[in-house]
């Protein structure tokens, strides 16, 4: 890696991270707040209405940020063709689905819905007027200006928010909290943003970057479809309650694995799309990478597990403490989200988005399966079940990218198992001292167990001199 590589690299992880973790992270902490408002029900309804918001974001970029992305040298036209493209599909996505919303109300049988998703999809037409200047900014690796554009945004929103369901708006608090963080941003970009689009649209522009996105759009849709399958099933056959639970949880183990695999995913795609003509190189910062992040994020997943029922009594209150149960499962599955999402950035890094939408066809056959069988033994059996689709299905990410570098599965699976097995070990330790600890207050049912785990774990590392440890203090010592 070069010397300027490397540097810019470092400072996008500092500068993402800093975005992810404490910028963005003031809306989990105001979703916090506002779990203890309002209660599992309206989260419940939010939990209905998040496969069509997510749908529709899929719809709405079509995949051609990303293509924009990886493009060697793109220009006016590119810019401004996408930007037209995006903000005519989000258009034409609002309108359907606004049409659709009392059909969506009569499925769930909560007649609030229909407000609820016309407002809420509006979002749609929003983040279209500003995803060409996030992924210029991207693709040039200014992390420092998008940092500092989700600052206020995230304030404003979060402000917003909790300060309607302190006035009592229930489940619209959640809805303008989003909605806010997503204007303000948009008017900041259209602000001090250096781009702004032309009169300009090319036809052979839109078909190449097109022919890239849809893949991903269509691979994009498909995952979004089957991710939030529980969402509707649970919605439609159980209470809005128990969906609310689960909601939260997923949100809650989502929250750490996602955003640690956004910094790094966003930082190193650009990075590693630059290097794919050295294989051999790429290899070895892909394997460091996935190392050092598995080497982080499954401690923090399992050893909250661990201490899930302490935890959901300090922050959120008794009243969810039937949500702790969907957690502690959920958090095994979304260990492995971010040794998911770097197989598949590979896939894009080399283009083959043709690959990523036969790899989501595979793992959706998979899923359908999975749900089919666990939708027998009720809700908590259809949790487990997304433990299993994402254990199957990283062995099927795994097999397609390691054809693309030469990081055989076998490889793969081994550098990721040492860590899982000493990690498995802490959490086991970590929950006992828990269970031992029942008499004391919940903060010392936290604290205490954590601490003893956390260096149980470095030392343990370190005794076994532990590949990632070394992996994350050099990218650190040559930072420059």
């Amino acid at each position: 890696m070069t010397s300027s590589l490397k540097k810019k690299t470092f400072a996008g992880f500092l500068w993402t991270f800093l975005d992810v973790f404490l910028i963005r992270g003031s809306v989990f902490i105001a979703m916090i707040v506002l779990a203890r408002l309002l209660g599992p029900k309206d989260f419940g309804l939010v939990g209905m209405i998040a496969v069509f918001i997510a749908i529709g974001k899929s719809l709405t970029d079509s995949g051609m940020s990303h293509s924009l992305i990886r493009t060697t040298r793109p220009g006016q036209k590119d810019f401004s063709t996408v930007f037209y493209i995006n903000l005519v599909m989000s258009l034409i996505v609002y309108v359907l689905i606004y049409i659709l919303a009392p059909f969506i109300a009569d499925f769930f049988g909560y007649p609030v819905l229909i407000n609820l998703v016309r407002t809420y999809c509006v979002i749609f037409i929003i983040i279209a007027f500003s995803a060409v200047q996030l992924a210029i900014l991207t693709r040039n690796m200014k992390f420092r200006a998008i940092a500092l554009y989700n600052i206020p945004s995230n304030l404003i929103g979060v402000l917003i928010g909790i300060s309607l369901g302190y006035l009592g708006y229930g489940v619209w608090s959640i809805v303008w909290m989003y909605l806010t963080i997503e204007i303000v941003r948009t008017i900041l970009l259209w602000i001090f943003s250096d781009w702004k689009p032309k009169l300009i649209f090319s036809w052979r522009k839109f078909r190449e970057h097109y022919g890239f996105g849809y893949k991903l759009m269509l691979s994009g849709l498909l995952d979004t479809l089957f991710k939030n399958i529980y969402n509707v099933l649970i919605g439609k056959f159980y209470s809005a309650q128990s969906l609310g639970y689960y909601e939260r949880s997923k949100q809650f183990t989502t929250y750490p694995s996602s955003t640690l695999t956004g910094v790094i995913s966003k930082v190193t795609y650009p990075m590693l799309s630059s290097i794919t003509n050295d294989k051999e190189r790429l290899e070895k910062t892909y394997r460091n990478l996935l190392k050092s992040s598995f080497f982080i994020i499954a401690p923090i997943m399992l050893t909250t597990a661990a201490v899930a029922e302490p935890l959901f009594t300090l922050v959120l209150g008794e009243e969810w403490l039937p949500a702790v149960i969907y957690f502690q499962i959920l958090s095994l599955a979304m260990m492995l989200h971010p040794v998911h999402s770097f197989n598949l950035n590979i896939l894009k890094v080399f283009g083959r988005s043709d690959l990523f939408l036969k790899i989501e066809v595979i793992k959706k056959i998979i899923t359908v399966l999975a749900v089919l069988v666990a939708f027998q033994f009720g809700v908590i059996g259809l949790v487990w079940s997304s433990v299993f689709t994402s254990f199957s299905s990283l062995y099927v990410n795994m097999y397609y990218s390691s054809n693309l570098i030469n990081y055989p599965v076998k490889q793969q699976i081994i550098d990721l198992a040492i860590t899982l097995l000493i990690t498995l070990g802490i959490a086991v330790l970590i929950n006992l001292l828990v269970q031992a600890m029942e008499n004391f207050h919940v903060i010392y049912q936290i604290i205490l167990p954590v601490g003893v785990g956390v260096l149980c774990y470095l030392g343990i590392n370190y005794i076994y001199k532990s590949s990632p440890i070394h992996t994350i203090i050099n990218l650190i010592k040559n930072k420059k």
